[in-house]
């Protein structure tokens, strides 16, 4: 049984994570992305020309599990992989016709879902709440 104060931090931010993520999970499967797939067609447009390694760093995965990702994403139809120009070991991968339309569809959706996860709390309070976890996440970052 968890009893500090500190381990029910943890705990709870664990639960609001899973629950968060399932509701990601939940808002994508129609188009047919995963969140994870979700994450790295959004980098792989945010970024032009990002090679696999790149995109692991993004998504903080491992380089085999990002290239696994962008196989399946490949096969799938979401990204097209091609050999860097100079370096023939590195892969850019880019969008599809067919990933920037998914995209499109789901920028909408993301500030819904934002706004559905966060409906209670004031413009203040979610200025607070991301200033706190920023600081939060830049201390567990060095």
């Amino acid at each position: 049984m968890i009893t500090t104060d500190s381990a029910l931090i943890g705990t709870t931010i664990h639960r609001v994570a899973k629950l968060i993520q399932r509701r990601i999970d939940e808002e994508v499967r129609d188009i047919g992305l995963t969140r994870l797939s979700w994450m790295a067609a959004s980098q792989v447009g945010a970024a032009s020309g990002l090679t696999i390694g790149e995109l692991a760093n993004q998504l903080e995965v491992g380089a085999a599990s990002a290239g696994q990702l962008v196989d399946r994403m490949t096969r799938e139809g979401w990204v097209e992989r091609n050999n860097a120009p100079g370096d023939r070991r590195a892969v850019i991968v880019t969008l599809t016709p067919k990933a920037k339309a998914a995209l499109s569809q789901l920028d909408p959706r993301q500030e819904t879902l934002e706004q559905d996860i966060l409906q209670d709390l004031s413009a203040e309070e979610r200025a607070v709440l991301l200033s706190l976890l920023e600081r939060i996440l830049h201390r567990l970052s060095r």
